[in-house]
C-alpha cells in the first residue's frame, strides 16, 4: 500500500527534551518512512518552575545543522522567571505557556489565557503560538473553552496577526477527542478576524507519534477553507494543502 505523503511536521521532540528519548537520526529516518516532506524538532526550553528545561543552544544548533535540519524549540514561559534566552538563535520558535491549574474547568481556562495574553504582550521573540487552547487536554471530559472566552480569545489571535506570527494547529489531540489545538470553533474565528498564517506539528513525544493526526489536521483546515500552510526551506513560503 502507497504511503500517502504528509506536508509537514513542525512539532517534535528529541533527547533534548526531558520527556522524550529519540534520536535525532531515528526522527530523520521515521519522518522518512511516513513520508513527510518538511520536519523541524522543536525540543522544549522552558523558563517555568514546574517545567523547568534548558538547552545548551550552541551544541543543540550543531546538531540540527549537521543533519541540514531548521533549528526549531518549543519556548515556554510562565511570564515570570526572567528572560535569560535569546530566541533569535533559534530557526523556528514555538510559544508555549504549560501551566494550568487545579481544578481544569472554565474558570482555569480563562486564567490561562489572561496569562498567554499577558505573555504574548510582553514578548514577540517566537514564530508560531503552541497549542492554544492547551488545557482542554488535561479536562476530564475534554470540554471545549466556553464561548463566554471568545473575547479573549479574539483579543489573542487579534495581537496574533498584529505581530506577524503564526497560529499552530497541534494534531495531538485529533486522537484523543477528535480536534487540534486550537480547535475548529476557534480556527472558524481565526480566519473570520483574517487570520491566514498557519503551521502545523504533532506534538511527538516518541517515533510512534511523528506525523500524528497530521493528514486530519489537513482535511480539517481545507474544510475551513484554508488554502495553505507555511513552511520553512530557506525562508517562510506557502505551501498548498
Amino acid at each position: 500500500m502507497r504511503v500517502r505523503e504528509l506536508l509537514a511536521d513542525y512539532h517534535i521532540h528529541s533527547k533534548y527534551s526531558p520527556d522524550s528519548e529519540s534520536e535525532i537520526l531515528d526522527i530523520i529516518s521515521t519522518a522518512r518512512e511516513r513520508k513527510l516532506k518538511h520536519i523541524i524538532i522543536t525540543d522544549h526550553y522552558e523558563l517555568a518552575d514546574e517545567h523547568a528545561n534548558t538547552i545548551d543552544i550552541d551544541t543543540y544548533r550543531k546538531e540540527m545543522e549537521r543533519y541540514s535540519l531548521p533549528v526549531g524549540v518549543e519556548f515556554g514561559w510562565d511570564g515570570v522567571k526572567e528572560l535569560i534566552v535569546d530566541t533569535k538563535k533559534f530557526d523556528y520558535v514555538l510559544l508555549s505557556h504549560h501551566y494550568v491549574e487545579d481544578p481544569i474547568n472554565q474558570e482555569s481556562y480563562k486564567n490561562y489565557l489572561l496569562r498567554l495574553y499577558d505573555i504574548m504582550k510582553r514578548f514577540d521573540g517566537y514564530h508560531a503560538l503552541a497549542h492554544l487552547d492547551f488545557p482542554r487536554r488535561f479536562h476530564t471530559d475534554k470540554e471545549p473553552f466556553s464561548i463566554e472566552l471568545y473575547d479573549i480569545i479574539s483579543e489573542i489571535l487579534r495581537l496574533l496577526i498584529k505581530q506577524g506570527k503564526s497560529l499552530e494547529i497541534n494534531t495531538s489531540t485529533v486522537e484523543l477527542y477528535g480536534e487540534p489545538n486550537p480547535d475548529i470553533e476557534i480556527l472558524k474565528l481565526y480566519k473570520s478576524l483574517g487570520g491566514r498564517n498557519i503551521t502545523i506539528g504533532s506534538d511527538a513525544h516518541n517515533l510512534n507519534q511523528i506525523g500524528r493526526g497530521i493528514e486530519r489536521g489537513i482535511e480539517i483546515l481545507k474544510e475551513l477553507g484554508y488554502n495553505y500552510i507555511l513552511v520553512l526551506d530557506t525562508e517562510w513560503r506557502e505551501a498548498k494543502i
